[in-house]
């Protein structure tokens, strides 16, 4: 069977500070010996990351050297200034290092109900900032797959990252400012599948993702050979992920029988984009806080829907 493997790019993120500052001291000031690396971990107020020194075991492989690295980063005991970058609900599987390419792909299982957008973001630049510093090691290829998802094809998203995908500073003002891209799907040109589109977006700490992509695919593409899904006047009544499932409350807008498109594009442009988000697998529909029984009277809508990958333009690859 052939395998998808989304390559998401979401949190390949820029750090910067709302205001300028001191860099934030840490372990990085001393001296390191040849078989010495630093660990990083989230603060305390997840507004940065603290480093410490780790000494690694030089009769060690480097398969075991990472697997005692990320074992050290999920069981470290939370201090005055820090704390273990590895949510709960993120499970370490394996690592394997590809040498011709300085790859190094290591595999965790993900209960995405369990972890939130900031711990997902400050798990992913921690194993990545550590692990980069080994002997060999070039970039790093996260493979998370979701253990509620009965999908194999879907399941698993695979992220590359390397020296670039994180940089850091930090100053007197918490809080940070993300920049990274989304993925929608918009309808094709014909009208009858959806599309791939990729956008870069900037947020804060203490913005809504699924709101931004919600809000994206109100304001349509930006390029030739897409089409908008939603009308530009829908508004978002309310937005909110639990346990997984986004609940979208639209505006009557939505609802509105003159769009020209099939019901299942609109539908799933707005499912398969919140899907592409790390921490939601499902969408649940609402209309003034209420499921609604169809969809412009003729499609069933009281459900829980999950991603569609039929309706999606498929592009030709080599085998």
């Amino acid at each position: 069977m052939k395998k998808y493997i989304r390559v998401l790019l979401l949190l390949c993120v820029v750090f910067l500070t709302a205001c300028g500052g001191q860099e934030k001291p840490n372990e990085e000031e001393k001296a390191l010996k040849s078989n010495q690396i630093y660990v990083y971990l989230a603060d305390l107020d997840r507004t940065g990351l603290v480093s410490r020194v780790y000494t690694l075991d030089q009769e060690n492989t480097l398969t075991q050297n990472v697997d005692s690295l990320v074992q050290y980063m999920a069981e470290v005991v939370s201090d005055e200034e820090s704390q273990s970058p590895v949510p709960e609900g993120i499970t370490y599987l394996e690592n394997h290092l590809e040498q011709r390419r300085g790859r190094l792909e290591v595999s965790f299982e993900v209960a995405y109900d369990k972890v939130d957008a900031d711990s997902m973001l400050f798990f992913k630049a921690c194993i990545t900032k550590t692990l980069l510093q080994l002997e060999g090691v070039d970039s790093i290829s996260l493979s998370l797959t979701d253990v509620a998802s009965t999908n194999e094809e879907t399941a698993t998203v695979v992220e590359y990252l390397d020296s670039d995908s994180f940089v850091l500073s930090f100053g007197k003002n918490s809080g940070y400012k993300q920049s990274g891209t989304i993925i929608l799907y918009f309808a094709n040109e014909t009208g009858e599948s959806l599309k791939e589109y990729r956008k870069v977006i900037e947020i804060s700490n203490n913005t809504s993702l699924a709101r931004i992509v919600v809000e994206s695919l109100i304001e349509g593409p930006e390029e030739d050979g897409y089409q908008a899904t939603l009308s530009d006047a829908t508004t978002i009544r309310n937005i909110s992920v639990k346990d997984g499932i986004c609940y979208v409350d639209l505006s009557d807008e939505f609802y509105n029988a003159d769009n020209p498109l099939k019901n299942d594009v609109i539908v799933y442009s707005v499912v398969n984009s919140l899907v592409e988000l790390p921490t939601i697998s499902k969408v649940q529909f609402l209309k003034n806080g209420e499921k609604q029984p169809f969809f412009r009277e003729t499609m069933e809508f009281d459900g829980i829907f999950e991603r569609n990958l039929d309706l999606i333009e498929q592009e030709e690859t080599e085998e």
